[in-house]
């Protein structure tokens, strides 16, 4: 059984991830893999809170059996077996950060993939440590085709760019060594 969680951070409207999940994958290797698909540090104290269809908490998974169950005992057919359709990846304690999973429903198995498999993707990676989720400013990218014109215009030549007022014949070349000093090339232009 493969299943489809999206992921999103209350704090932003902007970022999610839809991630295709084998069944049978345990809590901790999902861990795992969210904490390096996400840049997180390995090292930090995460849990996993489960809620029921009517958003009440059902059951917290940590590194440690907590009641519910371990993270690398607990998978995600057991989650979906007991009516959580919501896990809270808690990745900041101290701050009640967390990533909210949401159940969206089975998908077909393809041979092709190793799972769990992101499928979609928008908005940057959260900072672990800072105290809220900010997206970074928009960087302008070319168009494929508007913007490779501008920089295919035969009459705009990159070699007119370049002075090539140091090949005086037979002199020597001069270099400014960034003090203001002038230093002559001794080798060039002789024989």
């Amino acid at each position: 059984m493969v299943y489809q969680f999206r992921a999103t951070i209350p704090e932003s409207k902007i970022f999610f991830r839809v991630y295709e999940i084998k069944g049978e994958m345990t809590l901790f290797r999902f861990n795992s893999f969210i904490t390096d698909d996400l840049g997180f540090s390995p090292d930090q104290m995460v849990l996993f809170e489960g809620y029921d269809e009517k958003g009440a908490l059902c059951s917290e998974y940590g590194l440690f059996d907590m009641g519910d169950g371990a993270m690398d005992t607990v998978t995600f057919d057991d989650v979906v077996q007991r009516g959580e359709n919501e896990l809270h990846y808690l990745f900041d304690l101290r701050n009640n950060r967390f990533i909210k999973l949401v159940f969206e429903g089975e998908c077909p198995f393809s041979p092709m993939r190793s799972y769990p498999f992101l499928s979609e993707e928008k908005g940057q990676n959260p900072d672990q440590f800072r105290a809220r989720y900010e997206e970074a400013p928009a960087v302008p990218t070319l168009h494929p085709r508007r913007d490779a014109a501008r920089f295919d215009d035969p009459e705009d030549d990159l070699d007119d760019d370049f002075d090539d007022d140091d090949d005086d014949e037979g002199g020597d070349d001069m270099f400014d060594d960034g003090e203001g000093e002038e230093l002559y090339d001794e080798g060039e232009g002789k024989e």
